[in-house]
């Protein structure tokens, strides 16, 4: 791969282009998955590190495998039905994506250990569990797009940045377009734009793909008081993008740029754009006052398997009261990643369709990057009220934003990584609470709350989800239905310019809501 590849495909990432995450990057959104749980748990607000007797208990605090008297299997169903409202430069834009899958699918077996005749069936090691499950942790569906008149910059302002630095694809389209140009040269070369701030931005995201973990899962249950847990997943990602950006603006003339150089004491002399005897000048005299419509897409196919560890303990007190405490490794990923880009600018004479000169094209180079990506590592401590007619529990969860790695080939990046996953990212503690109300025996009506820290230290972010369901029982089946409501706001940007930037940095604010529905099926054996 070549160095400039390199640098686009780290600019893309939000990470050696800007310290702060462009959007949710990457290794953040694949660190913010969701713990597998069945309708019944995601309607208490997957509020399940001290509860048990679930099939969550496979994903989750395997600890509470032990509460299973019976071998258990279900199913269960989602709808995904993602929604994103973004307000660009006063402008608002609506984007929806709907879908329909497999959300979990698990089997416990029930293995009660052999106790002598006569012995107390209630103390000593009652079983040894095994649970054996696939989740989907994280769905990657969504579309994103904003629009809006931009008065204030360019995306010529970020190529004349970027075209300080010789790598940058970025920076040498700028220059080869004529969308940046420069005045001096060696280590007194200024460049700049030569965009009016005065254009239509219009950018368009769309992500698709999963995210998912098998789990082999163990529990053991001591006395009924003590219940411990170990867990070994899977865990596997496939993610593709596809982002475009268009410009559609007009270049200075000549009077404006011929002032301009005369402020930074450079006069027309020299100048590709003004001086006749430049080798270059017929090549971009001619785009002075036209129109110009620039067009950027790229494309990503991003795939990982890694493994985790999962730890559990829950403790009865007492026959109601349940403390319970998990704790989760990194994920340790091997990713590849398949990535493709384009580039195009045309100019039309000013207020009109007639073009100047051909439209320059930098043609599509796909190149794979391999690398290895570590997530964070989890913390989970829960209590549990389990009551005759309900029950209520709550959550408390740790993630360490800041322990992300991401490994290569190359010394020089990895340490430019670690530096801005520590500068742009932190702890986050994540509160959950639930509760369960038995209207029959039969019957059950269940809701609960989610709410996710931000992990960002210097942006702002806030998450929560809103749940709700009904279970009904019969016999040895069960149904279990929820309702989640998933909602986020956070800030993006089509390209980012330096803090001490004459203009700063343009920003969409977007609401992302997610509606989704589970429908778990389930038999006991």
């Amino acid at each position: 791969m070549n160095s400039k590849k390199i640098t686009l495909w780290c600019l893309l990432l939000g990470v050696t282009y800007t310290s702060q995450a462009q959007n949710i990057d990457e290794g953040l959104l694949f660190s913010q998955y969701e713990q597998g749980a069945t309708a019944r748990f995601k309607a208490m607000g997957n509020a399940q590190t001290a509860l048990g007797g679930d099939l969550s208990s496979i994903s989750g605090n395997p600890a509470g495998l032990g509460f299973f008297n019976n071998s258990d299997i279900g199913l269960t169903l989602d709808y995904f039905g993602d929604r994103n409202k973004a307000t660009y430069f006063g402008s608002q834009t609506n984007a929806n994506y709907d879908r329909i899958g497999l959300n979990q699918l698990g089997i416990v077996f029930n293995l009660p250990n052999m106790r002598a005749r006569g012995s107390n069936l209630e103390t000593g090691w009652l079983n040894f569990n095994v649970g054996i499950g696939y989740n989907k942790t994280n769905s990657f569906y969504s579309k994103l797009n904003y629009q809006g008149n931009n008065t204030e910059s360019s995306v010529a302002d970020m190529m004349s940045i970027e075209a300080y630095d010789a790598n940058s694809v970025f920076g040498d389209f700028g220059l080869q377009s004529g969308l940046v140009d420069f005045a001096g040269s060696g280590a007194n070369t200024t460049y700049y734009p030569m965009t009016v701030p005065d254009n239509t931005q219009r950018i368009f995201n769309q992500t698709r793909g999963s995210q998912s973990e098998t789990n082999l899962s163990f529990g053991a249950n001591y006395s009924n008081k003590l219940y411990l847990g170990a867990s070994v997943g899977i865990s596997t990602m496939d993610y593709r993008t596809n982002h475009a950006y268009q410009e559609d603006g007009y270049l200075i003339d000549a009077a404006t740029l011929t002032n301009y150089r005369n402020q930074l004491g450079v006069g027309t002399e020299g100048s590709r754009f003004l001086d006749p005897t430049h080798p270059e000048y017929q090549n971009y005299n001619k785009y002075l006052n036209t129109d110009y419509q620039y067009d950027y897409e790229n494309w990503t196919h991003t795939r990982g398997t890694g493994v985790n560890v999962k730890l559990g303990v829950i403790y009865r007190p007492t026959d109601i009261i349940r403390l319970g405490v998990s704790a989760t490794t990194p994920t340790w990923y091997n990713m590849s990643s398949d990535f493709s880009d384009f580039f195009e600018v045309r100019n039309y004479q000013a207020n009109s369709s007639t073009p100047v000169g051909d439209p320059l094209t930098y043609p599509e180079e796909p190149f794979t990057y391999d690398y290895n990506f570590r997530s964070p590592y989890r913390l989970n401590g829960g209590i549990a009220a389990v009551l005759s007619k309900g029950l209520i529990s709550a959550d408390i969860e740790f993630i360490d934003y800041a322990s992300m790695k991401i490994t290569t080939d190359d010394n020089a990046l990895d340490m430019q990584y670690a530096d801005d996953i520590s500068a742009a990212y932190q702890g986050a503690i994540n509160l959950k609470v639930g509760a369960e109300y038995m209207i029959t025996p039969q019957f059950m009506i269940r809701g609960g709350y989610n709410h996710s820290g931000n992990p960002y230290k210097n942006l702002d972010y806030s998450a929560q989800t809103i749940s709700g369901g009904l279970g009904y029982r019969i016999g040895n089946y069960y149904i279990d239905a929820t309702y989640q409501n998933w909602r986020q706001k956070y800030d993006t940007f089509p390209y980012s310019l330096p803090a001490d930037y004459e203009v700063s940095t343009p920003v969409a604010n977007v609401t992302n809501t997610r509606n989704n529905v589970f429908l778990t099926f389930g038999a006991k054996f």
